[in-house]
């Protein structure tokens, strides 16, 4: 199976931290960010990967080279910033996925590397795509998600308004997602973000009626958009050696 690694956006809210290094860059422990996702899908199975890159997309390359040292195979796909968002990243994979199955995470954020075995193995014994999801007091900076009762996404509302959603489901930023997703990325117009979302062609798949189960996290999970998030995951990972 093939692994997507979003690694194309710029770290604006990190600061001088992300002001001269690519986020997926950034050192959490011995490791760098992209290391430790890419160790965690590989533990699971997963030894070929497309990295989207962007900004300062050629650190990124230079640091990893097709993927040697770290034990994998990488191809680096360059996202047009123009035409930003998580759904025309994942687009640029359409080709390298050959029409399989393939598993994505936005590439600033970091869950236990356990979840990424469990979601595989969901995926096959269900037989259909997997949203990952975390549970939030408000999901107002993300997406929330809304789940039935035997635990297929039903609904998901990008950004909703601080105080108004009722789930505490948040989208996790990991998936198993089928070929069948870039259908409806090539349909996606761009949000009010001005982006094209991947959380929009996975609204558009449930609405349209596939199934997409969903995989609440377990152990931690923790984006780096912050230079707060970031000391956040490093006490975290100490803590835990």
């Amino acid at each position: 199976m093939l692994g997507v690694i979003l690694a194309a956006g710029k770290g604006t809210r990190l600061k001088e931290l992300g002001k001269n290094l690519p986020k997926t860059l950034l050192p959490i422990g011995e490791q760098t960010c992209l290391e430790r996702i890419v160790l965690g899908m590989k533990e699971a199975g997963i030894h070929r990967f497309a990295v989207i890159i962007g900004y300062l997309g050629e650190m990124i390359e230079e640091r990893y080279g097709r993927g040697e040292s770290l034990g994998v195979e990488i191809t680096y796909l360059k996202q047009d910033l123009s035409l930003y968002g998580t759904g025309r990243a994942v687009l640029l994979a359409a080709e390298v996925a050959a029409g399989k199955p393939f598993m994505v995470s936005y590439g600033d954020i970091l869950v236990d590397p356990a979840n990424y075995k469990a979601m595989l193995k969901l995926s096959r014994e269900e037989e259909t795509s997997v949203s990952s999801v975390n549970w939030m007091d408000d999901p107002a900076q993300g997406a929330a998600v809304y789940l039935n009762s035997e635990g297929y996404v039903e609904k998901i509302i990008e950004k909703p308004p601080q105080g108004q959603s009722t789930t505490n489901w948040n989208n996790a930023g990991v998936y198993v997602l089928q070929p069948a997703v870039f259908d409806y990325l090539r349909r996606q117009e761009k949000s009010q973000r001005g982006e094209y979302e991947l959380s929009g062609a996975i609204r558009d798949m449930v609405e349209a009626g596939l199934a997409i189960k969903a995989h609440k996290i377990t152990g931690y999970w923790q984006d780096i958009g912050s230079p707060e998030d970031v000391a956040a995951i490093r006490h975290l990972l100490r803590e835990e050696v």
